[in-house]
């Protein structure tokens, strides 16, 4: 067995390998600016994330439009 003066950094380092990359990837989503649109309806987030110039393109002026109306609004 190994020793325990070594297997609490070897078991720290298991951890940071397995979940700093799902950490990492969870606060990139939270901290992304996802589309008006996008944030309500998943097939536009998939778009979206997918292909953002096809999103552009399809959905773009209506995103302006809403996030203009939201402006005045508020």
């Amino acid at each position: 067995m190994i020793d325990s003066d070594v297997s609490w950094p070897l078991l720290l380092i298991f951890i940071l390998l397995v979940f700093g990359p799902l950490s990492w990837r969870a606060w990139k989503r939270r901290h992304q600016q996802v589309p008006p649109m996008a944030k309500n309806d998943r097939k536009l987030y998939r778009l979206w994330q997918s292909d953002p110039q096809a999103y552009e393109r399809q959905y773009g002026e209506m995103d302006r439009q809403l996030a203009t109306r939201d402006k005045s609004g508020s």
